[in-house]
């Protein structure tokens, strides 16, 4: 056993050695690609790479123009480099709202309103997989709530000249409110994309399904009314707040049947991130009236 363990640790550290050579490899000499670096000792960095540079002492190296000026920062004294638009992983989702940009290799595991457990993955940049279940206590298994989620990014377009893109996207849903309440939507959205905000809109169809639900929450009884064949539409953004770049605001607004203007939800919130990490705390507000605090907290492992 011991020696199986000092064959993993070699390996882990082989693998983390090699993903550590090269850290300027993929990178590019741009004015118009913001990046952000993160060096050995914590410090963090943002600005844009004017040059490499090399000398014997310390290696290879670049010219990075920051707000306070030009420096050289030498490869040795990264610890990671990276597009400053990367910063955000969430992009394939508002807080709830899925956008039309794919999860790609954002992989992620989280936990909505604290009871809600989520993940999700994706496969290259065209299929997002999505699906999560309530751990509700005191609620017979039964009685839980579950959805399953699929989504195509048919199209990104980049407008290069105008630093803006278009992303299309279908998807379908699958969701169980109670293990006897199927309900089934299909829709599509659109993003488009600013140097910091995102606008997202979102139509779908609610197909499959029975008008009327009868749901049980315990001793709970609630009747549903969600006529089959509705149309509904979903508004999204975030935006990145001034030149922080772990700070979003993020804003749905929900109508599940636009016959019915009172079935209207909006959210408001902001998300803190990191490459690997992000929390997002805020209000829905719903036309009853009524209002509630939403929050996730969402890892990025991968």
């Amino acid at each position: 056993m011991k020696k199986i363990l000092i064959i993993f640790f070699f390996l882990a550290l082989n693998i983390h050695l090699f993903a550590e050579e090269g850290i300027l490899k993929n990178i590019s000499i741009s004015t118009e690609i913001e990046y952000a670096i993160i060096l050995n000792n914590g410090d963090i960095l943002t600005g844009y790479i004017l040059e490499f540079t090399r000398n014997e002492k310390n290696g290879e190296g670049i010219k990075f123009d920051t707000e306070l000026g030009e420096a050289i920062i030498f490869e040795k004294q990264i610890k990671r480099i990276y597009p400053v638009e990367e910063s955000n992983r969430h992009s394939h989702r508002v807080f709830l709202l899925p956008t039309a940009k794919p999860i790609g290799n954002n992989h992620f595991i989280g936990a909505f309103e604290l009871l809600f457990f989520y993940a999700g993955f994706g496969i290259g940049d065209i299929v997002s997989i999505t699906a999560g279940r309530t751990v509700v206590p005191q609620i017979r298994a039964d009685e839980q709530f579950m959805t399953l989620n699929g989504k195509v990014t048919l199209l990104t377009e980049n407008f290069d000249n105008i630093n803006r893109s278009l992303s299309l996207a279908v998807g379908g849903n699958l969701a169980f409110i109670n293990d006897r309440n199927r309900l089934v939507h299909y829709y599509g959205v659109g993003t488009f994309e600013l140097s910091r905000t995102s606008l997202h809109a979102s139509v779908f169809y609610k197909a499959g399904s029975q008008d009327i639900n009868d749901l049980y929450f315990g001793v709970n009884h609630i009747e549903m009314l969600y006529p089959n064949g509705a149309f509904g539409i979903g508004l999204g953004v975030d935006s990145r707040l001034s030149n922080t770049h772990g700070l979003y605001f993020i804003g749905e607004l929900w109508n599940n049947n636009i016959q019915q203007p009172t079935n209207t939800a909006i959210l408001l919130g902001l998300r803190l991130c990191n490459q690997n990490f992000s929390a997002e705390f805020g209000l829905s507000f719903f036309t009853t009236p009524f209002f509630a605090p939403f929050t996730s907290f969402v890892w990025t492992p991968f």
